[in-house]
């Protein structure tokens, strides 16, 4: 694995699962310096036995998979572009993209080289007992951190267990950040973005054939083991025995269209003119973010 921005706290989480793995290992990292300062990706580099690049392009050749860890979204497509044209199976963290001329960019490079990433709370143990897809189900999702960066989490969650494209983003009326999704297969979501920050939950209830309710906390072992099961699901993607690569373009796509929608005011689609001009950009965001750890 090559790690490509030590940004967040997911840098140091996913090398920590990965150190325990006899079939993946962080080989290559680069760091851009916009978080860490040079002593801290060092300390990182001799922790889990990395090699230290000066150029992300130049990990390309010496690992088989990458993940693109950095904070600032607006990185992402570039970060990512030559290790797809490469054919080098890539993870973008979250949110994926904040433009859909970046989605428009990874989806080119990428080919047939498999793309995965987002977030990965769909990936908690809750989440994934689910089923996927269906018909006439409704699902209603609440999380917390009322902001793009965290809003993804509840896009990319929903967008997961419809397991088919998204055709409409309706801003909500009730109370609150929400927003209403549908998607192709008849699946419906409304998502509730302001939730209560206490405990830092993400909770879903799913009504179709049977109705179930799953609460995800984020304490330290539950995190845990969600990113165990989100990096399984990517060596499964590296290894060839999955692709995720449609899902991984549509939900970047959604998170956007929900943000347009509740920017604008209005319901939003796919061929919506709006989107084509749409950027979500995080100055405010970043001159402000410190890493959990």
């Amino acid at each position: 694995m090559g790690l490509v921005g030590l940004d967040t706290s997911h840098a140091e989480a996913f090398a920590d699962v990965l150190s325990g793995r006899d079939d993946a290992s962080v080989r290559g990292v680069w760091d851009g310096g916009a978080v860490r300062d040079s002593d801290y990706v060092q300390s990182f580099c001799d922790e889990y036995g990395a090699r230290r690049f000066d150029e992300p392009a130049a990990m390309a050749e010496a690992v088989d998979a990458a993940m693109v860890l950095t904070v600032d979204w607006k990185t992402h497509a570039a970060l990512a572009e030559p290790f797809l044209e490469a054919g080098v199976p890539t993870l973008v963290d979250k949110p994926l993209a904040g433009s859909f001329e970046d989605i428009a960019t990874l989806e080119a490079a990428a080919g047939d080289t498999p793309l995965f990433g987002c977030s990965a709370v769909p990936f908690h143990e809750g989440f994934t007992a689910l089923p996927r897809g269906g018909s006439e189900r409704t699902l209603f999702a609440a999380g917390y951190n009322d902001y793009f960066y965290y809003r993804t989490h509840l896009a990319d969650t929903v967008r997961f267990l419809a397991d088919d494209d998204w055709t409409e983003v309706v801003p909500g009326s009730e109370p609150g950040t929400t927003a209403d999704v549908h998607f192709t297969n008849d699946v419906h979501a409304t998502l509730r973005f302001d939730g209560s920050p206490e405990d830092a939950t993400f909770s879903v209830l799913d009504i179709g054939e049977t109705t179930r309710t799953v609460e995800m906390e984020s304490s330290s072992d539950v995190l845990s083991r969600t990113y165990d099961r989100f990096l399984d699901a990517f060596l499964d993607v590296t290894s060839g025995n999955r692709d995720d690569t449609g899902r991984i373009l549509d939900s970047g796509r959604l998170a956007l269209a929900i943000e347009a929608a509740l920017a604008e005011g209005h319901s939003v689609t796919p061929d919506s003119p709006v989107l084509d001009m749409f950027e979500v950009t995080g100055e405010s965001f970043l001159a402000d973010y410190d890493p959990y750890y």
